[in-house]
């Protein structure tokens, strides 16, 4: 049934499918890239999916469908087009002792409602421990953080296009193998499970099974806004990918590390770090 079989299966032409290639490379995974062969503007209306423009699958639309079928519809305008750039610091925990940190469901739901609007944003079919490291958000959160190198921003050059050059490097110098003009056509399910995924090419359908699962890309959602974010001219910035804990989504952020071990005011969110051989869960909870 399968033509190959991989850790990772990574769709989209969103940058958060390439930060999710990268992370999951440098934790020892097998990984395929699925790219179009252009970027897609996914216009904004009641009719238009969160996630999966364009499919059609049955299955497949109705697990992507209920992982967003809580969320607020946004206008174009509140979309922003340009990478989050936010300070971070050591998580430092309360007391000594183990602890469970506090689950907020409200908060997971705005998170995800972050991640759709942005460009950046990607969503995983599985979801558990993925060896992330613990960081403090200006709110005092506790956030996961993938630190995955550092990149230089001059402001003059724009970060999301410095951003987008530095992560197709990442995925060049990693030699990790890339399909490009495919996309997605459906995901493959056994008991509620995502199997793997089948992809449109030029030669027609190919299925690749995904032993840990499916990385999605958000696409461009119409002209969106650019928040003017001040960048110091030459200042190391660490490329991070950024999520909650018990978040199925996550998001490519500009990050910076607090000197001092405090976050600044304006940091809402860290990022997700992959451990080997991570395990996704699959179906979302319905009712």
């Amino acid at each position: 049934m399968w033509d190959d079989e991989v850790d990772v299966v990574c769709c989209g032409s969103g940058l958060g499918a390439l930060a999710a290639a990268v992370a999951a490379a440098d934790a020892g995974l097998d990984v395929h890239i699925v790219r179009p062969g252009a970027l897609p503007s996914v216009p904004s209306g009641p009719e238009t999916p969160w996630l999966g423009a364009g499919i059609e699958d049955v299955e497949t639309r109705e697990y992507l469908d209920a992982l967003a079928a809580d969320l607020t519809p946004l206008d174009d305008s509140e979309s922003d087009t340009a990478p989050t750039v936010r300070t971070v610091s050591e998580w430092t925990p309360v007391t000594g002792r183990g602890r469970i940190a506090p689950f907020y469901g409200a908060r997971l739901q705005d998170w995800a409602q972050q991640c759709l609007t942005s460009s950046y944003g990607v969503l995983y079919t599985r979801l558990t421990d993925r060896g992330t490291t613990s960081m403090a958000s200006g709110a005092g959160d506790e956030i996961q953080v993938k630190m995955l190198g550092a990149v230089e921003v001059e402001p003059a050059a724009g970060p999301a296009a410095v951003l987008g050059d530095w992560l197709s490097a990442q995925v060049q110098d990693r030699q990790i193998p890339t399909l490009d003009n495919a996309t997605l056509q459906r995901l493959v399910f056994e008991e509620g499970e995502v199997l793997g995924a089948v992809i449109d090419t030029a030669d027609g359908p190919l299925t690749l099974r995904a032993r840990h699962g499916v990385a999605l890309s958000t696409e461009p959602r119409g002209a969106g806004s650019v928040t003017d974010q001040l960048l110091e001219p030459g200042k190391p910035l660490q490329v991070g990918l950024v999520g909650y804990s018990a978040s199925r989504f996550g998001r490519v952020e500009l990050l910076e590390l607090s000197r001092d071990g405090a976050a600044s005011g304006d940091c809402s969110s860290g990022g997700v770090r992959d451990a080997k051989r991570e395990s996704y869960r699959s179906r979302p909870r319905r009712g």
